[in-house]
């Protein structure tokens, strides 16, 4: 399968858990658009994946700078093969508080999360927060889009088969196969975090960075953005 199918495939596999993602991503491009007012942005994608945001990005601004970050090496090898050149694929650990260091640039004028921050726990997440925020120019924004339940934490969706299914399929490729060996000794038997507190948590660990007063800007059932812009 080519990389652009492996990338496509993700998508349809993600959007049996998270219904609102390609909403979602629209919304933020159209938080951009907004923001920059025709000139091409500078956008960091934390967690990127395959590169699903990069690509519709690049669909509506195809002079946008742009850098994906992630840590799993299946979902960067299909991001460096599917991706056009222009974008920066940068391999980081969003545990280590050092993980920025590895970015080409800063001064983004957004950096977004979409449906990826949710592993981490409540602290680290916090501290992520304020990293990010230090990452916009003034006049950006940080958003993070996740499940943001209205209540109590939730816990993540049961599984239907097709997770499991496309990871037999990567670790069947003769190309993704040894990404998928890596992966399993990169993170071994570490569980997630799969936390999921309501959007007043996410809004009050944002207020802790410098940034003006976060709001909730969409929402779809549980699944919510969470948007903060720092001071022009």
């Amino acid at each position: 399968m080519a990389a652009g199918d492996w990338s496509d495939s993700w998508d349809r596999v993600m959007a049996r858990y998270q219904p609102g993602r390609e909403q979602a991503i629209e919304r933020m491009i159209d938080l951009i658009a907004a923001r920059c007012d025709g000139r091409a942005p500078r956008v960091l994608d934390v967690g990127g994946g395959t590169g699903t945001l990069c690509s519709r990005l690049l669909a509506r601004f195809p002079e946008a700078e742009v850098t994906l970050v992630d840590l799993d090496p299946v979902m960067l090898a299909i991001a460096r093969a599917s991706l056009p050149s222009s974008v920066e694929v940068v391999r980081a650990d969003l545990r280590d508080p050092g993980w920025a260091a590895l970015l080409p640039q800063s001064g983004y004028d957004a950096v977004l999360a979409i449906m990826a921050l949710h592993y981490l726990p409540p602290d680290r997440l916090t501290a992520l927060y304020a990293e990010l925020a230090g990452l916009v120019r003034a006049g950006g924004f940080v958003a993070n889009v996740d499940d943001m339940p209205e209540g109590e934490a939730a816990a993540s969706a049961s599984d239907d088969g097709s997770w499991d299914a496309w990871w037999a399929q990567v670790a069947a490729d003769p190309v993704l196969g040894p990404a998928v060996v890596e992966r399993a000794r990169l993170f071994g038997d570490s569980a997630s975090a799969e936390w999921h507190p309501p959007a007043e948590w996410h809004l009050r660990a944002l207020k802790a960075g410098p940034v003006d007063e976060p709001a909730v800007v969409w929402r779809n059932g549980d699944q919510a953005a969470v948007v903060a812009f720092r001071p022009r």
